[in-house]
């Protein structure tokens, strides 16, 4: 609990000054824009790119391996899948793991990947100046000890 009295009403103005899922959010759409805005000319969406790139760092066994990993809900990581297995980018394959099948790029979709990683990039490149790469490597670092309490929870 807060320190916040009981008897004391939590304002509008309250909830506008210090909501960490407003202001979180407010954040994440805005970076969002930003990245999406540079990756535009390679047809992938930030999500799009940050699921190529996963799959490029650790191939999972399972969607639910990967939805856990990008912290997606795995109802909406499947459709996002689904739509680079139809633009040929992602294919699936037997994991050898029960009935799992992972995830792998294909040649397009390395392709598509190393574009899109060149206007990353740009972007990250631009961000970092924008806010500081000292401030941001610190808040990196909050971001991800914040995610993990709050994963302990849910």
């Amino acid at each position: 609990m807060s320190e916040q009295s009981f008897d004391q009403e939590t304002t509008p103005l309250d909830v506008a000054r210090t909501c960490a899922a407003l202001y979180s959010r407010v954040f994440s759409r805005l970076v969002t824009r930003h990245y999406n805005h540079h990756l535009s000319d390679t047809g992938l969406r930030i999500t799009q790119f940050s699921i190529l790139n996963a799959i490029k760092l650790s191939p999972p066994n399972s969607i639910n391996e990967l939805a856990e990993l990008l912290g997606m809900e795995r109802t909406s990581l499947q459709r996002t899948v689904e739509k680079l297995i139809s633009k040929g980018l992602l294919q699936s394959q037997p994991t050898g793991h029960k009935r799992s099948l992972g995830l792998a790029l294909t040649p397009k979709g390395e392709e598509i990947y190393q574009q899109a990683l060149a206007r990353w990039e740009e972007a990250h490149g631009e961000f970092t100046d924008m806010v500081g790469a000292d401030d941001w490597s610190q808040t990196v670092g909050k971001l991800r000890r914040y995610s993990s309490k709050l994963q302990s929870t849910l």
